[in-house]
């Protein structure tokens, strides 16, 4: 019981901190504010994370970890590229988190992007979990259904940054009156993935979502 009691009020920590600091900035936000909004001593903070730089950290690996648990199978990807048209696969590579959790990684995900300018950890987070991840998956992929002749060849590094930048756009845009529902941002990836051309009688369904 103690210890559930403990991984609690370390998750409560982490909860309003990822809220604050994507609501006012890390730099505006105290540990002592965080500590008053959950209703705990500011000392107890310090018995979870030693400094404010610490509980970023841990919100970053917390981010990270999930990140991974949705990644999409790439040999599976692979597999369904040898028999599937290409736009239904490309279209697998997309994930979706839990909604209990969405509003919380959303929260992780833009205090990174507002100081990605100023710190060289926020910036290594986005390039892992933004530009990383999509090449990771999509370059194997897309190098594999050019050599099965299913798609026309194209530049799939410029291809890939074109993506990327839509991503990063659309993540820095989350919780504002610019974000976009999960659907809307589906439905512009299916547009960006119809620049891949099919080569005629590979793919019958067409590639145009």
């Amino acid at each position: 019981m103690e210890q559930q009691n403990e991984t609690s009020t370390r998750d409560k920590i982490m909860r309003a901190a990822a809220r604050m600091f994507s609501e006012k900035g890390f730099e505006r936000v105290t540990t002592r504010e965080i500590a008053k909004a959950i209703g705990i001593n500011s000392a107890t903070i310090y018995y979870y994370f030693p400094s404010k730089d610490e509980l970023l950290k841990s919100l970053y690996e917390f981010y990270t970890t999930e990140r991974r648990k949705e990644y999409p199978d790439i040999d599976e990807l692979l597999r369904l590229a040898e028999t599937d048209p290409p736009h239904e696969v490309l279209m697998k590579t997309e994930f979706h988190y839990n909604e209990d959790i969405m509003e919380y990684l959303d929260q992780i995900l833009v205090t990174a992007v507002r100081r990605i300018v100023v710190d060289p950890e926020s910036e290594g987070f986005i390039r892992e979990n933004i530009f990383d991840s999509i090449r990771n998956i999509l370059q194997p992929l897309l190098t594999r259904l050019v050599e099965l002749g299913k798609i026309e060849p194209f530049d799939i590094n410029v291809f890939l940054n074109i993506l990327s930048y839509y991503c990063f756009a659309a993540a820095a845009l989350n919780n504002s009156s610019y974000g976009q529902s999960v659907a809307q941002y589906q439905a512009a990836m299916s547009c960006i993935y119809s620049m891949i051309v099919p080569i005629e009688g590979k793919d019958s369904q067409g590639i145009v979502g």
